[in-house]
């Protein structure tokens, strides 16, 4: 009896441990990094985070209920690449199997460069002509506007940039 306790204990920890636990199960191939995926990209901005705009609902596992931003809403300070008619746009985030950054990655009041997609049609996961992004490739980076500095995956090599060089990659 004393070794079958030991046995399925370890069954068990075995068990949970090879449960894969994040549904978004991706592999980038190729060069991910911001500078890498802007030539697939239609649009391309600097925004401001303004609100959050939708909620998931659930219950905690202590049975309270909670809420979870499922979308944020940014102004659009500057556009880069692409066309945009909007100041405002909403960028739906995940539920936890979209592969998708949360919404709530992104702080409010915060700015961020973006190079997101745009959603094709309703769904729950978003409205058509909306936007979002996606978790297995860098396609958002952190600005500090006082500091002049862009933050993330620019390129392979380059994890901060100047607002100023990244504009000029911008120039024609």
């Amino acid at each position: 009896m004393k070794c079958l306790i030991p046995t399925r204990m370890f069954v068990l920890l075995f068990m949970f441990l090879s449960i894969n636990s994040f549904a978004c199960d991706c592999d980038c191939q190729g060069d991910c990094s911001f500078k890498g995926i802007i030539d697939q990209t239609e649009f391309i901005a600097l925004v401001k985070v303004i609100e959050y705009s939708d909620y998931l609902y659930y219950k905690d596992d202590r049975g309270y209920d909670k809420k979870m931003p499922f979308s944020t809403t940014v102004e659009i300070v500057k556009i880069y690449q692409g066309n945009e008619s909007r100041k405002r746009i909403k960028i739906w985030g995940d539920d936890g199997m979209l592969c998708r950054p949360y919404a709530s990655t992104f702080q409010l009041g915060s700015y961020y460069i973006i190079a997101p997609r745009k959603i094709k049609q309703d769904s729950e996961f978003g409205k058509k002509d909306d936007f979002h992004l996606f978790s297995c490739w860098t396609d958002y980076l952190a600005v500090d506007l006082d500091k002049n500095r862009i933050f993330g995956t620019y390129s392979k090599q380059i994890k901060n940039i100047s607002l100023t060089d990244f504009e000029g990659d911008f120039k024609n």
